[in-house]
């Protein structure tokens, strides 16, 4: 007789993670399916390395205006970006085994790795092996999407996935949005030595949350010696190399 599990997730992120957990230690049996990493977008390329990024810019923005509590860096303040990354690396390495398989199959959470497929009610297979289900969640995520503009090929464009791999410090770096993840990024980025400028399609920064918010945060930013384009739109991208 095929067994069936009370619960299959789809997907190990935020999501996923928590609703594995809860139902394991409900008593059910779950099972959780994972293509790529466990942990997801908030360990991997989120909330984890955001919040590490964020912490070593606020580090270098403490120092830099340190005057103002009486306490004297001698007029500058170095910034080492590669040190600044490996210490967000080293907070997503020290998160991994939390989620890990190990880490999971401790409270009896199966995972599997592999694409799901449903075949039928109940019913879904993962690369070939067929599992029955009462329940079944999918929390597969999102993943950025490059913005179709002409010349976009030319340059190799950034993504809040990919700029982990960064060694080096962009001596100018256009960020195109301004909400949340835009507006972190950008900032983080502007207080480690970065030209920064933010290009918004809307009226204000932060434009799904309250208009004081984003007041705060645009003069954090203007501060920060942020340029936040308001009302426009990115139409091209030139390479200006060689």
């Amino acid at each position: 007789m095929t067994e069936v599990w009370d619960l299959i997730v789809i997907g190990s992120g935020s999501a996923g993670l928590v609703a594995s957990r809860t139902a394991a230690r409900f008593g059910a049996r779950v099972l959780l399916i994972e293509r790529d990493r466990l942990g997801g977008d908030c360990l991997w390329t989120g909330c984890v390395p955001s919040k590490s990024l964020i912490a070593a810019a606020h580090a270098a923005n403490v120092a830099r205006t340190s005057e103002r509590f009486g306490i004297s860096t001698g007029g500058h303040t170095a910034v080492d970006f590669s040190r600044a990354m490996g210490h967000v690396h080293e907070a997503v390495n020290t998160i991994a085994p939390h989620d890990s398989a190990h880490s999971l199959g401790e409270l009896g959470i199966e995972v599997v790795e592999g694409d799901a497929r449903f075949t039928g009610r109940n019913i879904l297979e993962v690369d070939g092996v067929r599992h029955s289900f009462r329940h079944a969640l999918i929390a597969t995520g999102t993943t950025p999407q490059l913005p179709q503009l002409p010349g976009a090929g030319s340059v190799d464009i950034l993504t809040s996935d990919t700029m982990w791999e960064l060694q080096k410090l962009p001596g100018r770096l256009v960020v195109l949005g301004g909400g949340a993840i835009g507006s972190e990024l950008g900032q983080a980025m502007a207080r480690l030595g970065s030209e920064v400028t933010i290009v918004n399609r809307r009226d204000r920064i932060l434009p799904h949350e309250d208009e004081r918010s984003s007041a705060l945060l645009q003069a954090s930013l203007d501060r920060d010696g942020v340029t936040v384009l308001h009302g426009r739109e990115a139409t091209e991208v030139v390479s200006t190399d060689g």
